[in-house]
């Protein structure tokens, strides 16, 4: 047991006691030396205390570094010397939000609903861009139980599984993140959940929200209910629509003709409550915020990364991208419905399909607007179908955002790469993975702004990477 302060106190020695010296004016060279010491010791200081936001800034502020934060960055020359952060340093790394809203009336006592949507906010600390990836409720996947247990059910009941496991939201919301990471690779960052008469309460909040509902996803009359127990005929025009926060969430639920169309709605409605916060200029206090409407919302963001994450949000400015993991890909489906020997409908999806989605919204932040051309200098049909290949693994596997096929090239016995301009990484990447040396890699000036960032010419030597 550790003895107390004042025990320490006691059996300290006591050091004997010695007259003053009497009081001298200290030199010339002794008040020098002191100035020194105390600047030395002040410096020290500083020293510790930016070495100690070098770490802390990136965790509280995504996407800056200790001389771009507020306050900090009107301090002329703190650290000279400094490097600027790197893509992938800890400021820069994508945040990963798993937003899920409960099919559940809030005051309920089971807090296990299913999720009624299910959805990844990936915000990008550099490009300052959100891309939101949304799962079809009824997409069969693999459940993996903290015990070791696999077995398949819809996306949909993963949360109520870590729920009814670990009693609480927090273990639904752990279930959920094991499911994404071993189902599709993704790492979630950290989870909010809600239930929609929370959402209802949130778009009243800010005074409704304001949807151009297309007339693909127009509603006609349809019986709504909120409760299960009273109803009213509610519909959905097509064109611009100012919604209170019931007839958001109705529009949002409708699942007419089928869950995918709801997936869209549920998009719509999202984009325009950020507008909405946008335009009312909420995240400029981010904590204060939170604490207005934490009681609608369970999360495990810790309260002193609000403001850091609130001008995250705010700095992009509202750009976002919506992808959904049942949209088809080149005409081809990426779901497709199947019922199980039970009786259960549900989707299975295409893993191919599925990484491209992946790779359009968890994109590298150096390949961020990137484009990559891909020419035939194989010949022929063989050549074409090497080419459609490469394509395929640069979008699907390796995450490029835009990948396209250029003019047949004679034949070319030695595959090679065109860089125009400064994207050297993408150049150098693509080379490592077709395995290529840098001596293949040709630098010329990008002298019209039509050019791609990099083209393959594919030429007879060519591999299938991973072949």
């Amino acid at each position: 047991m550790q003895p107390r302060a004042e025990e320490w106190r006691r059996a300290a020695p006591r050091p004997s006691r010695r007259p003053l010296a009497p009081h001298r004016r200290r030199s010339r060279a002794e008040r020098t030396l002191f100035v020194l010491g105390l600047l030395t010791l002040v410096l020290a200081s500083a020293y510790s205390t930016l070495a100690m936001l070098g770490r802390v800034t990136p965790m509280l502020f995504p996407g800056k570094n200790i001389l771009n934060v507020p306050v900090i960055s009107q301090i002329g020359g703190v650290a000279p010397g400094v490097a600027a952060p790197g893509a992938n340093d800890l400021q820069n790394r994508r945040i990963n939000l798993l937003i899920m809203g409960l099919d559940r009336r809030s005051g309920e006592g089971d807090i296990a609903g299913r999720t009624d949507s299910l959805l990844i906010a990936s915000i990008d600390p550099v490009t300052k861009t959100t891309n939101m990836l949304s799962f079809p409720r009824d997409l069969w996947i693999d459940i993996h139980t903290p015990d070791g247990k696999v077995y398949k059910d819809r996306i949909n009941a993963s949360f109520p599984t870590g729920v009814n496991s670990g009693k609480s939201a927090e273990a639904g919301a752990d279930q959920v993140k094991r499911d994404l990471r071993e189902n599709f690779g993704i790492e979630v960052t950290h989870w909010v959940v809600m239930d929609f008469r929370a959402v209802e309460q949130l778009i009243d909040a800010v005074g409704g929200i304001d949807i151009e509902i297309p007339y693909e996803l127009s509603v006609g009359n349809w019986y709504y209910s909120d409760d299960d127990i009273r109803a009213r005929y509610v519909s959905f025009p097509a064109g611009l629509r100012h919604l209170d926060g019931y007839n958001a969430v109705a529009f949002g639920r409708n699942r007419d003709p089928d869950d995918f169309s709801r997936v869209k709605r549920q998009q719509l409605v999202i984009s325009a409550a950020l507008a909405k916060v946008f335009s009312l200029g909420l995240l400029n206090n981010p904590a204060g915020l939170y604490d207005s409407y934490a009681n609608l919302i369970q999360t495990d963001i810790p309260k002193s990364k609000m403001p850091g994450y609130g001008l995250l949000l705010r700095d992009t400015g509202g750009r976002s991208r919506t992808f959904s993991m049942g949209d088809p890909v080149n005409g081809l489906q990426t779901v497709q419905g199947w019922t199980t020997p039970d009786g259960r409908d549900v989707q299975l999806w295409d893993p191919e399909n599925a990484q491209y989605w992946l790779s359009q919204v968890f994109t590298k932040s150096a390949y961020a607007n990137s484009n990559v051309e891909i020419q035939n200098g194989y010949g022929g049909d063989d050549g074409a179908v090497r080419a459609a290949a490469l394509g395929r693994y640069l979008a699907y596997s390796k995450g490029l955002p835009t990948v396209y096929y250029g003019p047949d090239q004679p034949v070319q016995p030695a595959t090679s790469i065109v860089l125009y301009g400064d994207k050297e990484q993408l150049a150098d990447d693509v080379a490592r993975w077709m395995n290529l040396p840098d001596s293949r890699i040709r630098v010329l000036p990008k002298t019209d702004t039509s050019l791609p960032d990099v083209v393959i010419v594919v030429g007879t030597d060519f591999k299938i990477p991973g072949t």
